[in-house]
């Protein structure tokens, strides 16, 4: 055996405690009097042969121990097999201050009196010498050394904002390394690279190590490395920290529309010199942009083509524009590199392929050199072909072999044995092996361990280590056990430590698969305990920012998933709906935030006791959905609650939801169904006396009524939502109908009967009053991109082009920062019509049929019908008329809606209608 423990019995609490514990958890052997003296033997002879049969006699060393003869005599007995201590049989470790008898005084001891049982993590030089002695100890008694982290080159030009936490004895990927710097220096056709691989496969760590040892700085005085796994890393946060770095802190991001400030960026990338790095782009993207991404597998992306499409979009329309710009446009000499599980589709050429600029990379397994190298780093022992026969099973997949390293280095029979992998059942196909492998890992936990691991995968990002100590203390440790577990599962490669920062995080599949085993009980048990934990964290003074959330957001979070799905709800209304939906216009945040109390899916009701509360919680998912260009997501939302309201009979309730679903049904082109829900809120307004709603609805009637071209009867229901809102005082409302009476008058336009003036002044009157709103409450994001559309529309009309062009871009950089797609192709199209008034066809052809794409996917029709026309007009222009009839014909029907001559989409049916005339008068 490795060790026999020599000491005191008055000293055996820290002895068969913590000591003995570590030890052995370090796949080390003990023989100790309590358990392994046969029972009835004499003492003297059991001393002996705990001895001779370990390789090592660790006395320790107390005044309790030097007063005691028997200790005396173990100590002797140690020494007796080789009084030089030539081969370090004898190890003294001084747990307490003492005079040491000659015999031991010779020897040099492991000095554990410098750090307490329980020592403060505020006490670092404490800790450290804590560490140091363990450490030393370990060592001594023939436990592999615990892996350093290497040290990294100093990069100090460099912005490295998220250093990434690598794990000790990285090991080859000459390969891969080898390609990447083939780009950097000498491919420059692509600017831009993806390196995509599935969880699991080493993406952060080998740029990182790459970056770190290879990017050579001379070449590259400018690199920016941001991680968009850190919480809060958001891609408007890039954009504005990494311009502040390249201009020399000459350009506040802050200050300029998005647009810009991503055509500031792309401007730089055109000097050679800058290299962007961008870890963990899925983050970004919608697929994994929600707030269970940290347990989020692979394997969930692949249901159907239709979320995979969607899945695949950028959150940020920033980002998309960003990457079409470095893929697209020319003179790029800099490089950008996103490591990422799935490839952005806006980097997709139509019709299949990427974009002219962008090269993709798929990330390999590790080769079968690099397997065996990394082992022996990691302290294994085994002849080459053995490690490989040991890895082969597992695909080579590098968060496998870690596990399995981890695996055999702390084997308790066999400890850093290859042979240990024979063990290990690897039946079946590579995926449940190298899901068999993680279970092993977790199996072989002690079960206190395991729910401390479980309990860590609770946190959606990297955790400080006093929340740990708060954790680990619910679970009667001690800091020295806490010490113990993160050392030991840092070793198993379970959990990853970030020296720099002090944090500690677990890998995406070892977060999922370790809270999936705390099972639904224990889950709900640990979310309820941080959830307490981040109730305490004082709410901000004023919410200026979406991130002043944060904590509510991890609060809400820990909520759901403790159970407290009503709890959840209540604490969603009083503190964040109102900022996310009116002043951020988050609504993404908000659908992710509703969509957790659906924990049995959109097709059943959500966790709430309340049936009236379940209503009104479908009802405002739906309307974000909506928002968000998902309608038909929406529609059976409405539907159910609908139902719910006229069961309970909640008119008021039911008035809300037939406006909604008004709404939607007018943008899927069902008319008819829409002025009917309209009517009927209002009826219902009326009965039950509440005239806000009834107002509101009177403003969506009027909306409609233009769009039908009854402009008489619109003018009256909006004029007389507006002489009521004047009435309450509502600014707010104002704003809204002032709008809609702006695109009454951009619609007469088109039949020849409006006025361009009018429609200015108009739209100008609604800036004004969003302004107003923003002075007397918050911004109505909403409402500042409805204006700039419509007071660029009306310029457009009027040929002042260049005001056109400034409040066209201005809402469409609003509207895309908040993901407001159902007013997206509106704008683009109005911006391809600008881009035709000024001859510049290729910019209008791209900009309709990227309009097209959103109308399209989200199921648009009117929009839909406008795209087509300004289509039809372009091939009309390049003189092709077969291509001008195809369009205009299916604008024609689009625009039919529920058909002649009441519910058509009367502005773009007339001018559908024209335009094939004309072309039929052609011969067309």
């Amino acid at each position: 055996m490795d060790v026999f423990i020599s000491y005191s019995s008055k000293d055996k609490t820290w002895v068969r405690g913590e000591l003995l514990r570590r030890i052995e958890e370090n796949g080390l052997k003990a023989f100790i009097d309590f358990r392994d003296f046969t029972p009835g033997a004499p003492s003297i002879k059991e001393m002996a042969r705990g001895v001779e049969k370990c390789r090592k006699t660790l006395v320790v060393l107390t005044p309790a121990y030097i007063e005691s003869e028997w200790c005396e005599l173990e100590g002797i007995m140690g020494q007796t097999l080789s009084p030089a201590n030539r081969d370090l049989r004898l190890i003294p470790l001084l747990k307490a201050p003492c005079e040491k008898p000659l015999y031991i005084a010779a020897l040099t001891h492991i000095d554990f009196t410098g750090s307490a049982d329980h020592a403060s993590s505020a006490d670092h030089a404490s800790s450290a010498d804590h560490d140091l002695a363990w450490r030393q100890l370990l060592t001594a008694l023939g436990a592999p050394p615990e892996p350093e982290p290497p040290e990294e080159p100093q990069r100090d030009p460099w912005l490295l904002v998220h250093p990434y936490p690598m794990p000790p004895n990285f090991t080859g990927r000459v390969a891969e390394r080898a390609m990447l710097d083939h780009w950097l220096a000498q491919d420059a056709s692509h600017p831009l690279l993806v390196l995509r691989a599935l969880g699991g496969f080493g993406k952060s760590a080998l740029v990182w190590h790459w970056l770190t040892h290879d990017v050579p700085p001379a070449d590259w005085p400018r690199v920016v490395w941001w991680s968009f796994y850190e919480p809060g890393a958001t891609f408007d946060r890039f954009l504005a920290e990494t311009l502040k770095y390249l201009s020399g802190g000459q350009i506040d991001a802050a200050k300029l529309p998005g647009r810009d400030a991503v055509q500031a960026l792309w401007r730089m990338l055109q000097q050679p010199g800058t290299l962007l790095v961008l870890d963990g782009f899925e983050r970004v993207l919608r697929a994994f942009g929600g707030l269970g991404a940290a347990y989020q597998g692979d394997e969930e992306q692949g249901d159907g083509e239709q979320r995979d499409f969607n899945g695949r979009d950028c959150i940020s329309p920033l980002a998309e524009l960003f990457l079409r710009n470095v893929a697209l446009q020319p003179g790029v000499q800099s490089k950008v590199l996103l490591t990422t599980r799935l490839f952005p589709r806006v980097l997709e050429a139509r019709g299949g392929g990427r974009l002219t600029g962008c090269r993709e990379e798929l990330l390999e397994p590790m080769q079968p050199d690099d397997a065996a190298a990394y082992f022996r780093a990691q302290g294994i022992r085994g002849t080459r072909a053995e490690i490989e026969r040991a890895c082969e099973p597992y695909g080579y997949h590098p968060l496998s072999l870690c596990l399995l390293a981890g695996l055999i280095a702390r084997d308790y029979e066999q400890p850093g044995d290859v042979a240990v992998a024979k063990r290990l059942d690897v039946m079946g196909d590579l995926v449940q092996r190298k899901h068999h492998v993680l279970e092993v890992a977790y199996d072989r936990l002690r079960p206190a361990r395991q729910t401390f691991l479980s309990r860590i995968a609770c946190y959606r990002s990297p955790v400080a280590y006093e929340a740990l100590k708060a954790l680990r203390e619910t679970l009667e440790g001690s800091a020295g056990a806490l010490r113990a577990d993160l050392r030991d599962l840092i070793a198993r490669g379970l959990v990853q430590h970030d020296a720099r920062t002090g944090r500690f995080d677990l890998h995406p599949i070892v977060r999922r698969y370790a809270y999936n085993r705390l099972g639904a009980p224990g889950r709900a048990a640990a979310h309820a305990q941080l959830r307490d934990y981040f109730a305490a964290v004082p709410p901000p003074d004023k919410v200026t920012r979406l991130e002043d959330l944060a904590p509510v957001i991890e609060l809400y979070h820990h909520t759901v998933h403790a159970g407290q799905f009503d709890k959840a709800l209540k604490l969603f209304r009083d503190r964040m709906r109102e900022p996310i939906y009116s002043q951020f216009g988050a609504y993404q945040v908000q659908i992710e935030l509703l969509r957790a109390l659906f924990p049995d899916g959109e097709d059943h009701p959500p966790s709430l006791g309340d049936e009236w509360e379940q209503a009104r919680t479908m009802n405002e998912l739906a309307l974000v959905y909506d928002l968000s260009g998902q309608p038909r997501r929406a529609a059976p939302l409405y539907e159910r609650s609908t139902a719910i309201c006229e069961k309970q009979g909640d008119k008021r309730s039911l008035a809300v939801g037939l406006g909604y679903m008004a709404t939607l049904q007018l943008s899927l082109g069902s008319m008819g169904a829409a002025e009917d829900n309209l009517r009927l809120r209002i009826a219902l307004c009326l009965d039950i006396e509440d005239e806000r709603k009834e107002l509101i609805g009177r403003q969506h009637l009027g909306s409609l009524l233009a769009y039908r071209g009854a402009y008489a009867e619109s003018e009256t229901e909006l004029g007389a939502a507006l002489k009521g809102f004047e009435k309450r005082g509502d600014v707010q409302g104002q704003c809204v109908v002032w709008a809609s009476r702006s695109l009454r008058e951009l619609l007469r336009l088109r039949t020849a009967s409006g006025s361009a003036e009018a429609a200015t002044e108009l739209a100008r009157r609604t800036l004004e009053l969003a302004d107003e709103t923003a002075r007397t409450h918050f911004p109505v994001q909403r409402d500042y991109v409805r204006a700039h559309w419509l007071l660029g529309a009306a310029h457009r009309t009027a040929g002042a082009l260049g005001k056109a062009e400034r409040h066209l871009h201005e809402a469409l950089e609003r509207c895309r920062r908040i993901n407001l797609v159902d007013y997206e192709a509106d704008i683009i199209i109005d911006l391809a019509r600008l881009s035709a008034a000024r001859g510049a066809a290729d910019e209008a052809q791209r900009l309709a049929n990227e309009a097209r794409m959103i109308a399209e996917r989200s199921g648009y029709v009117l929009q839909g019908a406008d795209v087509h026309l300004e289509l039809a007009r372009l091939a009309l222009a390049c003189g092709d008329n077969a291509l001008a009839k195809e369009h205009a014909g299916e604008a024609l029907r689009l625009a039919t809606c529920d058909g002649p001559p009441d519910y058509t989409y009367k502005a773009a049916y007339d001018e559908a209608t024209s335009l094939l005339a004309r072309l039929a008068s052609r011969g067309h």
